[in-house]
Parts: structure tokens; sequence; C-alpha cells
């Protein structure tokens, strides 16, 4: 096919595209009350790919995946050459509740250099808990039925994951590979996102 087209993308351009993709569905939800859908899955993005950005260690993907994927990864990163297995296990990552439970932990960050975690209270973990099981899983496995839902406390929850997301670039560990200037841009953005969200 003679008109492929390719992009390339890794975890920190996915976490400063998605908030960019939730402001300009933010725009949108002024004329169409559908955006509120893409509002609520580019907030979850951000905030998950900034948690695997913050907890993913030297040894990627390790950090961020669920015990058992963790085991294996070790495994076969440490294998002897020609002793492990062929190929890399399947990478499985911790649900978005887990992973902002790990990075309030102190040391999370990958290279354990933040002495204390990401700020985050029992409540808003709760809030965010009920953000993932609810309203981003209704929305990513849609079934088949009719459905009503209150977005008027989406604002607030894009304001939540402007702060994390902006406290986990603080730390400094989950965009080390980034120039000054990608940063400022995502602050800017962070910036934006809770002022325009908040109305």
């Amino acid at each position: 096919m003679d008109n492929e087209c390719w992009i390339s993308i890794d975890e920190a351009e996915d976490v400063a595209g998605s908030i960019r993709y939730a402001l300009a569905a933010l725009h949108m939800t002024a004329t169409d009350g559908l955006a509120w859908k893409w509002v609520a899955l580019a907030l979850h993005s951000a905030l998950q790919g900034a948690c695997v950005c913050h907890l993913t260690t030297t040894a990627a993907p390790v950090g961020a995946l669920t015990g058992k994927s963790t085991a294996e990864w070790l495994t076969f990163l440490q294998a002897p050459p020609g002793d492990g297995p062929l190929r890399a296990p399947k990478t499985v990552l911790l649900a978005l509740p887990e992973l902002v439970k790990a990075i309030r932990r102190p040391h999370s960050a990958g290279d354990r250099s933040n002495v204390i975690g990401i700020p985050v209270s029992d409540r808003e973990l709760a809030w965010l808990r009920r953000f993932h099981e609810t309203i981003r899983n209704q929305f990513i496995h849609f079934a088949p039925m009719g459905w009503s839902i209150e977005v008027s406390g989406i604002p607030a929850i894009g304001v939540l994951v402007a702060r994390i997301v902006g406290d986990v670039a603080d730390a400094g560990w989950a965009f080390r590979h980034k120039d000054a200037a990608w940063l400022r841009t995502l602050k800017l953005d962070l910036s934006t996102l809770a002022l325009r969200i908040r109305g």
C-alpha cells in the first residue's frame, strides 16, 4: 500500500497527547455533549500514563506491572543468555486505582528518588476508583443499552488529574528523557486544562 502512515510515540508522549486531546474534547463539549466521553477517556489515559512513567524502573516495564507480570519480566530480564524464555513475557499493567495507590508511596519513582509519595488523599483515591470502574470502564466496554451519565463531576476529576500529573512531572523521574521545552509545554497544557475545565 503506497499511502501507509506511521506515527512514533512513547509513554511520555502519550501522556502529553492525552492532555491535549482532553483539552480538544473539552472545547467540543459546548456543541456536542458526547464529547464528555472523550474528555473522560483522555483524562484517564493521561493519569494512567503518568503513573506508569513515574513507577517504571530502568528495567522497563518493571515497576508498573502486576505481581505475576513483574515476576515473569524479572525472570526474563535476569536469565543468562540462552537460558531464559525465548520471547518476552506479556506486559500486564496494574489497573488505574492500583497505579495511583503505588505512586502515593514514598520512594515510588522508578529510581526511588522521591522521599515522599505523590500526594493523593484516600478520598481522592476512592473518587478515582469510582471514575475508573464506572465511567471509564462503561465507556470502554460499552454494552448495547441506553445509558445516562451525570457529567458535572468530570471537571473536578480533570482538575485532580491535572494536579497529579503535574506532581508526577515535578518529581522528576517520569519525564526525565524530555527536554525543558517539552516539560514547559506539558505544564502549560496542564494549567490550561485546570483553568478551562473549571469553566
